[in-house]
């Protein structure tokens, strides 16, 4: 039996229960990189809202103004987060197993594709 060109042995599709598990594994992943990015966003915020509280108690060496940017890009990212978990809930058809014919036409695409390009490079003069 031939190997790929790939690399490692051809299985087809994965099994449907196996792309639903790996799509939720990838949600439940970015829903919790989200939960950490709005924490941390709230807490640079809670912390930017206290400066004043802190410049007024007379303290030496008191810190400098803090930016407001980090907590913009923080939430951001963290909504940016959010919404890509919910873009991967799609609907009901969101993960589609191709049919064998399908596949057979995607196959038999890419060799004809692959047989014009070595027809191309062995027609081409070599310098």
């Amino acid at each position: 039996m031939k190997r790929q060109m790939g690399g490692g042995s051809y299985r087809g599709p994965l099994g449907l229960r196996r792309q639903r598990r790996a799509i939720r594994f990838t949600q439940l992943l970015l829903v919790a990189i989200a939960a950490g990015l709005l924490l941390f966003a709230g807490y640079s915020w809670g912390r930017s809202s206290g400066y004043e509280a802190g410049t007024r108690s007379d303290d030496l060496g008191a810190p400098r103004k803090p930016s407001a940017t980090q907590t913009i890009v923080l939430a951001l990212l963290g909504a940016g987060a959010l919404g890509a978990a919910l873009l991967l809930q799609g609907g009901p058809e969101t993960v589609r197993i191709p049919t064998p014919a399908k596949l057979d036409e995607l196959a038999g695409r890419a060799e004809t594709t692959a047989i014009k390009r070595a027809e191309e490079a062995a027609s081409e003069p070599r310098a």
